[in-house]
């Protein structure tokens, strides 16, 4: 069964302080999807994993610090992202609050101080879209996602990614947004599942749970609670197994 781990991209220069964060968060149970000491790999990192949160160290190797990764995370996807750094002067202070971050971690910090402001920033960023009115969401969620023929044209950053729907093997819900998952590549775009298994109207793609919806092409097993999907463990919802099943020819 899939459990609800939170994916964390770190941002810090000093490879054995990264390393020593990484290792306390995976005992706290966060999973970490990459580690950079640079502006242009943490971009990278972050468009790649779309991570759940980021930590930023300020002051980072190159030309572009934290700050400038925290202005480049409000323009492409807003994410909650927790400044750790060992500066507390006024002006860098002032910068880092002109980029609303979730929290400011002072160097050196307990690992019981980063994993709450950790889950109080996890857990506000969900409030606040989950109060996000219905009319806002489906004015931004109108030109995330197109399709023509066999081909999905899904919004990442400022362009339009053509895929192959054959090589989407899952559409997964997450609050206002869903999670489009190929090989290649998991976007993430503003829309509800409903109207993304509407505009990708393949007979392969099947809704097997409320928050899940599989390519039937892509399945290596199943039996009557879960399905495998590129090796992930997908549950199916009681009331969607007799739609499920009817997919197959069990003659």
């Amino acid at each position: 069964m899939i459990e609800q781990k939170f994916n964390i991209l770190i941002v810090e220069d000093e490879r054995l302080v990264a390393k020593d964060i990484s290792a306390r968060l995976k005992q706290k149970g966060y999973d970490i999807v990459g580690i950079a000491d640079n502006y242009e790999t943490a971009l990278t990192l972050f468009n790649t994993h779309l991570p759940d949160l980021v930590l930023l160290d300020i002051n980072i190797k190159g030309d572009k610090n934290g700050i400038d990764i925290a202005l480049q995370i409000n323009q492409t996807r807003p994410t909650p992202f927790i400044f750790i750094t060992a500066q507390t002067d006024a002006e860098t202070l002032q910068k880092a609050k002109d980029t609303f971050p979730s929290a400011y971690l002072v160097k050196p910090f307990t690992t019981t101080h980063l994993a709450v402001s950790i889950d109080l920033a996890l857990h506000n960023f969900s409030y606040q879209k989950k109060t996000t009115s219905k009319t806002e969401l489906e004015n931004q969620e109108e030109g995330n996602l197109y399709t023509k023929q066999d081909y999905v044209f899904i919004k990442d950053s400022n362009c339009y990614i053509k895929i192959n729907q054959n090589d989407v093997y899952m559409i997964e819900s997450d609050g206002n947004y869903v999670k489009i998952h190929t090989l290649e590549k998991r976007y993430l775009i503003r829309c509800t599942i409903s109207k993304a298994i509407l505009r990708m109207n393949k007979p392969y793609f099947v809704r097997v749970h409320r928050s899940f919806c599989v390519n039937i092409n892509k399945i290596t097993r199943f039996n009557e609670q879960e399905i495998t999907v590129e090796n992930l463990k997908v549950p199916i919802g009681r009331n969607y197994k007799e739609g499920f099943i009817k997919n197959f020819d069990l003659q």
